[in-house]
């Protein structure tokens, strides 16, 4: 064998070149295989790091959502153990504050308590027995009128939710209509859980996203509670009101407590926080308030004007200002109103860099004061 230089060609032995070539080569790879598992490793490290601190915030927000809910909760207590104004519940009261952001270990917390009384409960179309309430019924259309949504659409929400399978008049719709949607599904033919299911009503369905359409503007004036749940007239907007009865819509806005905007931003929360943005930028600085101090009665009471506050503390003074020019044109003897509210919706968004949370939670308050969780869901209603 011969190995050619660059003059002369000799026998030799090319063997140990031939070693030294690959054994550069096995070093190189090993070393390539050291850097690849090191930066693999870094990465894992670096992940891990990153998942363990994404869990630790997470479990942050989760437990001021907590927090959150059960200051509702107490305050809500609180309310019905004070008794003021004959026991009865208006956006005069303190529960009604919204929370500004109060800033807690790193993180932001702010909500508010919405009482959903002050709405139509869709669930009222039937009755315990599924079968259909005409007079609520009649409501429903009403409040469509007065919102400027066809009214024969109340059709198809009484469809959706009463038990049977018969369509309702001309826009009714039930499993027939539903399975021919894309996608296909079918009525639900029983009490709403969220008033978000009226995106799948006939006649709700989005589909252009500019602008408010029928369901974002019957969102602000309707609920989904338990059948028979009278609807607050102090925390009622001004077409629930006209719902009541024919004549109404003449004297809703004359005898209405709550301004049009205060229902605008639902399900956000409403404008204001008035007595809570003093007492969290108190002089004490620490954004911390308990809802069983007395000070904060005194604070409430300081900051009130009797003349600009009008709550109706029992139902007759609220029928008496709700008579028409006749007197066929009154609501004695209605039922499914009064002044105090037994249902009610807290929000609670908590946020940190970039990671926010709302919760929402349907909260049942009893006579005694006792709170009880219905429903509970997060990102949504």
């Amino acid at each position: 064998m011969y190995c050619q230089t660059k003059r002369y060609c000799q026998p030799v032995n090319c063997a140990p070149l031939r070693q030294s070539g690959a054994a550069l080569i096995t070093t190189l790879l090993i070393v390539a295989l050291i850097t690849i598992t090191i930066t693999s490793m870094a990465a894992k490290q670096q992940l891990s790091i990153q998942r363990a601190s994404n869990r630790q915030v997470q479990t942050q927000l989760h437990n001021l959502l907590s927090a959150g809910e059960k200051f509702a909760m107490a305050v809500l207590n609180r309310d019905r153990k004070d008794g003021e104004r004959n026991n009865s519940d208006s956006t005069e009261d303190f529960w009604a504050e919204s929370l500004p952001p109060v800033p807690v270990d790193g993180a932001t917390v702010e909500g508010c308590v919405i009482d959903l009384q002050g709405k139509f409960n869709l669930n009222n179309l039937t009755d315990e027995n599924g079968e259909t309430d005409p007079e609520e019924f009649q409501r429903l259309q009403r409040l469509l009128t007065a919102l400027n949504i066809e009214s024969s659409k109340a059709e198809a929400i009484l469809d959706w939710i009463d038990p049977n399978i018969d369509a309702t008049g001309v826009e009714g719709a039930e499993d027939d209509y539903y399975t021919g949607q894309t996608p296909a599904y079918r009525a639900a033919n029983g009490p709403m859980v969220s008033p978000t299911e009226l995106l799948l009503v006939k006649g709700f369905r989005v589909v252009d996203e500019g602008g408010l359409d029928d369901y974002d503007v019957l969102l602000q004036h309707v609920a989904t509670l338990p059948t028979g749940t009278a609807i607050n007239v102090n925390t009622a907007s001004a077409p629930v009101l006209a719902s009541l009865a024919d004549y109404m819509i003449e004297l809703s806005d004359d005898i209405k407590v709550v301004d049009d905007e205060y229902w605008q931003e639902y399900p956000g929360c409403p404008g204001g926080g008035g007595l809570l943005d003093s007492l969290i930028n108190s002089d004490s600085g620490d954004g911390s308030s308990d809802p069983s101090d007395p000070d904060i009665d005194a604070q409430s009471e300081e900051g009130e004007n009797p003349e600009d506050s009008f709550i109706y503390e029992n139902i007759q003074s609220f029928v008496t200002d709700a008579k028409g020019d006749t007197d066929e044109k009154t609501l004695q003897g209605v039922i499914g109103i009064e002044v105090a509210s037994y249902y009610f919706l807290t929000r609670v968004t908590v946020t940190r860099d970039e990671s926010s949370l709302t919760q929402y939670t349907v909260l049942h308050r009893d006579n005694t004061g006792a709170i009880r969780t219905l429903r509970r869901s997060r990102g949504s209603l």
